[in-house]
């Protein structure tokens, strides 16, 4: 254990310097690069990395076998590709869906690599967005109310020659150029669950109550813009409050990652000043987020911010945990216990599913609930046989929810 401790906290120190919040850093001349690389390809954070072992902070590149060297930076080179592919295609189709009366926002992409110093190295796999009607004088043309910007844009994907899947209630998925994209008709999977119906029904009023001001402020909504595209910028409150139920459904059904935590800790320096701190945390207490947001954050402070602390616990075993948390002496030992828990599944591979379709991947979110019912214990305020009941429900009974209602 004693080696991979070493290479999570060099791994660590690197992303302090890759993001700039650390400036030198006590790293180990015989490094396993190896190992080193492999946790960063697995954190998604390899570019970040990198980032950090050019710095003078560390400079130990010069220790890192040639041929290896070469292979990373190649990645790093290939995934800024990918970050100027993505970012054309979204511009494209941005461009299509406003010239038809359609707003285009970005779910986190831009939206949370723009906090990172390098934009370029916070790569997604693909583009999420969400679409509305367009509602400025100057384009608006439908004047419909049943105006339905989901399915406009689906069929206007379709009669470009792309292939659209509407198989999925949430989001509908398409390949433009090798960049997949999810067009989400809804931001959460709410099917079966009335908790998160609520939070939708709360994100969808956000973006109605957004458009409709649009046009009286017309330079605040204009800074919305991402540069020089049709793409905008959700409300800050929904992105927040986004990020976070994004990173608890993670935590919950696959694992986390030390970028879902790095993104939270960038995007909150970031829009600090413009977040309603108040509304916010009554919002975290509403949605059941309390007990995860207090350690998903303040794992994200201690580790990520100017602090010179880096945390030590790698971890305990599954056994351990109850005894740890049997008779907790304050809410501050609580929260020092759960954090020891949540960065041993941040540090562990994730438990991904092979689909999300289907009923193989239906068994295999149960097959993670099951394994994951502990965390329903100590971070939600549901058990986990509730979990699954809601799952199954929704599967059963709502196949195609609405909310309509």
């Amino acid at each position: 254990m004693e080696n991979y401790n070493t290479t999570y906290a060099t791994f660590l120190q690197l992303v302090r310097l890759g993001i700039g919040t650390s400036k030198d850093a006590e790293i180990p001349k015989e490094v396993d690069w190896v190992a080193l690389k492999a946790l960063a390809d697995r954190q998604g954070l390899s570019a970040v990395v990198l980032d950090g072992l050019n710095t003078d902070g560390a400079n130990l590149t010069d220790t890192m076998p040639l041929q290896m060297k070469l292979e990373w930076i190649g990645e790093v080179l290939q995934g800024e590709q990918v970050y100027k592919l993505q970012h054309e295609v979204a511009k494209d189709m941005s461009n299509l869906f406003h010239n038809n009366a359609i707003r285009t926002y970005v779910l986190k992409g831009d939206v949370i690599a723009e906090c990172y110093p390098k934009p370029e190295h916070r790569v997604s796999v693909d583009l999420d967005c969400f679409l509305v009607e367009e509602t400025s004088s100057k384009i608006h043309v439908s004047g419909s109310k049943g105006f339905d910007a989901w399915s406009l844009g689906n069929d206007l994907i379709r009669s470009k020659h792309f292939d659209v899947k509407t198989d999925f209630y949430k989001n509908s998925t398409f390949d433009i150029s090798g960049v997949v994209v999810e067009n989400h008709q809804y931001m959460v999977p709410f099917r079966g669950n009335e908790r998160l119906e609520k939070l939708e029904r709360f994100f969808q009023e956000q973006f109605k109550e957004f458009n409709s001001l649009s046009s009286l402020r017309d330079q605040e909504f204009e800074n919305s813009r991402i540069r020089d595209t049709w793409l905008y910028r959700p409300p800050v409150m929904v992105s927040a409050l986004f990020l976070i139920e994004h990173a608890y459904s993670h935590f919950l059904h696959e694992g986390l990652t030390w970028r879902m935590v790095l993104d939270w800790v960038l995007f909150r320096k970031k829009h600090k000043d413009e977040i309603h701190w108040g509304d916010f945390e009554a919002l975290i207490d509403e949605y059941g987020f309390r007990m995860f947001y207090d350690v998903f954050s303040e794992i994200g402070q201690e580790v990520f911010n100017d602090s010179s602390r880096i945390l030590e616990t790698f971890g305990t075993s599954d056994q351990g945990r109850a005894r740890e948390l049997e008779n907790p002496t304050s809410k501050g030992s609580k929260v020092a216990k759960l954090k020891g828990m949540m960065l041993n599944d941040i540090w562990a591979p994730l438990d991904v599913h092979e689909t999300v379709r289907g009923w193989r991947g239906k068994l295999a979110l149960a097959g993670n609930t099951w394994r994951a019912r502990w965390k329903y214990r100590y971070f939600t305020d549901m058990n986990w046989m509730k979990a699954l009941w809601i799952q199954a429900k929704g599967v059963l009974f709502e196949k195609h929810p609405t909310l309509d209602s």
